[in-house]
């Protein structure tokens, strides 16, 4: 009997409470859902950055649609160009996962990020609130359990890369995300 693939919901929250047993059923076959899931984190938490500028009277309302083009960019290149450049360097730790298992696995590393980002831009429309540090920030750093865990599952246990390279993936986010902010 053929197993069933696990819905996309399913995987967006069972990445944020169990990212092992997420990562074991990830689309690495529909890598395009674990993308979409990373593009639509990034929309989220872009905009959020850009509305809060916006309401402070920092930027203008055009650089709110130039966040949220920027977050669809980000989420759909540049974290699965992060999970290639991570699959390069986990392959001289004797991966033996695939490169779309990887770019999967990192793509949804990002689902607690989605599931901020949603609460931030209904916080953000509904009470006037700035939100993009204490939903945004806090959904991208949500993504280093995941990430570390990913990290772990695709060296086959070895937890020694796990920590320094989720810190620094995470650093490296939260930096390009501060520099695009004070563009």
């Amino acid at each position: 009997m053929e197993q069933a693939k696990p819905s996309l919901l399913r995987t967006i929250f069972g990445m944020m409470i169990n990212p092992a047993g997420a990562l074991r059923g990830a689309f690495a076959s529909r890598w395009y859902l674990s993308a979409a899931v990373s593009a639509l984190a990034f929309l989220l938490f872009f905009v959020q950055t850009g509305l809060d500028l916006y309401k402070t009277g920092q930027k203008e309302l055009d650089f709110v649609f130039l966040s949220a083009g920027a977050g669809v960019f980000y989420g759909l290149v540049m974290i699965p160009l992060v999970g290639a450049v991570m699959w390069v360097i986990l392959k001289a730790a004797k991966t033996d996962k695939s490169l779309m298992q990887a770019i999967s696995a990192f793509c949804l590393s990002y689902s607690g990020a989605l599931i901020y980002g949603v609460l931030g831009i209904v916080f953000s429309l509904a009470l006037g609130w700035k939100t993009s540090v204490a939903f945004g920030v806090t959904g991208v750093l949500w993504a280093i359990g995941p990430m570390m865990f990913t990290i772990r599952e695709l060296t086959g246990g070895k937890n020694v890369l796990s920590v320094p390279l989720a810190t620094a993936v995470s650093a490296v986010v939260l930096i390009s995300w501060s520099l695009f902010g004070n563009l």
